[in-house]
């Protein structure tokens, strides 16, 4: 479904809300058609059957909009540590003399700049910025090259070395992240169970007409817009709820302003 990201959020939630609606208005028609309010005499079978269904409806949406949610938020936090790492690393790196201390700010400078401009924009699309790789290797290169020759330089460079592979594990991480999508098999199943309990509001009996329409239409909606939030919950760095990359952009101002 990585198409659906390339549309703004009113068209997905005319996707799934007006979709979602309009099946099921037609097919509470369909049935009132073929089967006439006197052929059901009254709703204690259908009762118990749809609160049954809803209710296994509302645990396996609540539970997945909920690890969805958790999952977004890692996501995000994987943005601030590895932002914070390279930051950390920035200020570790002054007490580098010349000329590592000019070459790793420079190449952290460039890296953030990379994330920002290069890849995020393909993130959005699923994929990842080789440029930018390259350009957090060549930043923890230059640590590695560094050959101290006082304590003070030794504890420098370790505690260089420990931020440069954190923020390398961090954007592991963001990058898996946006790769690891809701299975499709779990997708299919949640659709079928809601299409059930939508059809099983069919069979209540309802005189007026309009008023079984508007419930089950109602009903639908909700349920849609469950699932507009999975959608755009489920791959965090795409579609309208995107993760900016403003840490970076902080980290970049921050840079710039210190910057001899």
């Amino acid at each position: 479904m990585a198409w659906i990201y390339d549309l703004p959020i009113w068209a997905t939630c005319c996707i799934f809300i007006g979709g979602m609606t309009s099946i099921a208005t037609a097919g509470l028609l369909l049935v009132r058609l073929r089967v006439t309010q006197h052929s059901i005499t009254h709703n204690d079978v259908a009762g118990p059957i749809m609160a049954t269904l809803g209710t296994v409806l509302a645990v396996m949406l609540s539970f997945m909009v909920v690890t969805m949610w958790q999952e977004y938020d890692t996501a995000s936090s994987y943005v601030t540590h590895e932002a914070g790492e390279i930051a950390d690393l920035y200020h570790e790196a002054a007490i580098f003399p010349q000329p590592w201390r000019s070459g790793i700010h420079a190449a952290l400078r460039n890296y953030v700049a990379l994330v920002v401009h290069n890849e995020w924009p393909r993130m959005h699309e699923g994929q990842e910025s080789a440029r930018t790789r390259i350009a957090a290797i060549h930043a923890i290169e230059l640590v590695q090259s560094f050959r101290p020759t006082t304590l003070g330089e030794q504890t420098a460079q370790a505690d260089a070395l420990r931020h440069a592979h954190g923020f390398l594990d961090a954007r592991r991480e963001r990058l898996f992240a946006n790769e690891e999508a809701m299975p499709h098999l779990l997708w299919g199943m949640m659709i079928f169970i809601a299409l059930v309990t939508l059809g099983s509001a069919y069979f209540f009996r309802v005189d007026n007409l309009v008023a079984h329409a508007v419930m089950t239409a109602a009903l639908a909606a909700v349920i849609g817009a469950i699932f507009v939030l999975l959608v755009e919950l489920d791959l965090p760095f795409r579609g309208s709820m995107q993760i900016a990359p403003t840490a970076y952009a902080k980290d970049y101002t921050a840079f710039t302003d210190t910057a001899p």
